[in-house]
């Protein structure tokens, strides 16, 4: 089933779609790949050299796209990093028209403002993803920051994570996550939606990871797909995120060791 990814894209490293793409691909979908930023590394590290796509040559190739497949098969849409707030559009027009054509495509939105209290996005792209893709989301992958911003509510426990979830239930997606919840000396992924949430907790690791939540998106929606229960797609994702986690940390790398552990990342189940 073929997945179209837009999302950043590093030359060293996996984040974005370089994160996102070889998980999908490794659960057996074909990737339909839309890159919006072509970067060396993470600018996390320090430094980096590359440059952002414009919004009217992302626009260019999501058209191509559509033109070339007419959308058919496409099982779903993930979307994380964005160069431009144009290019939010974009894709909220790439979603409308593959969906007019497979009504039961999921769209996994990953809504990357920024971290840690600090936001990196362009002006106008969190304007674009509160008014134009939040409101098409199947589910929509918020950290802590993000969930906060969006949905206006303080965000410090896994109680601040589920009212600020339910906030943005109400703009139209079917599920939302919370990742990254402070709860003690663990970290909460808050689900939630229609039907009820659930928690799941994994241990904090006091180091920083480059890629963590793009590898996320990009595991919930190739297991979502997979059956189409959310709290079992969640668990799953965060189980490969764990292993993805310890065998960076192992490694000693900021970066995520995820080629040599990705048979392991994908098939990570948790006991709960």
């Amino acid at each position: 089933m073929p997945i179209l990814a837009v999302s950043s894209h590093v030359s060293v490293g996996h984040v974005g779609n370089a994160a996102a793409v070889p998980a999908l691909e490794r659960l057996g979908h074909t990737v339909w790949r839309v890159d919006t930023v072509a970067f060396s590394n993470h600018p996390g590290h320090g430094h980096h050299t590359g440059t952002v796509r414009p919004d009217h040559e992302v626009r260019d190739l999501l058209t191509g796209i559509g033109r070339h497949t007419g959308w058919h098969g496409c099982a779903g849409i993930y979307s994380g990093y964005l160069g431009e707030a144009g290019s939010g559009w974009a894709v909220a027009d790439a979603v409308d028209a593959a969906r007019a054509v497979e009504p039961r495509l999921v769209y996994v939105c990953d809504p990357i403002i920024g971290d840690h209290g600090r936001v990196f996005v362009r002006d106008g792209v969190e304007k674009a993803i509160r008014e134009r893709l939040a409101p098409r989301a199947t589910a929509i992958t918020p950290n802590a920051f993000e969930l906060e911003r969006l949905s206006g509510h303080r965000v410090e426990t896994v109680e601040h994570a589920h009212a600020a979830a339910v906030t943005l239930l109400e703009w139209g997606p079917d599920i939302v996550i919370g990742t990254g919840i402070p709860d003690g000396d663990d970290l909460a992924i808050v689900i939630v939606t229609v039907d009820g949430s659930h928690t799941v907790r994994t241990r904090r690791r006091d180091r920083a990871f480059f890629g963590t939540g793009d590898l996320f998106a990009g595991l919930f929606l190739a297991h979502y797909l997979d059956g189409r229960d959310p709290a079992r797609a969640m668990s799953r994702s965060v189980a490969g995120l764990d292993v993805a986690t310890a065998a960076t940390e192992a490694a000693g790398t900021i970066d995520l060791a995820l080629i040599a552990n990705l048979d392991a990342i994908v098939r990570a189940e948790r006991p709960d």
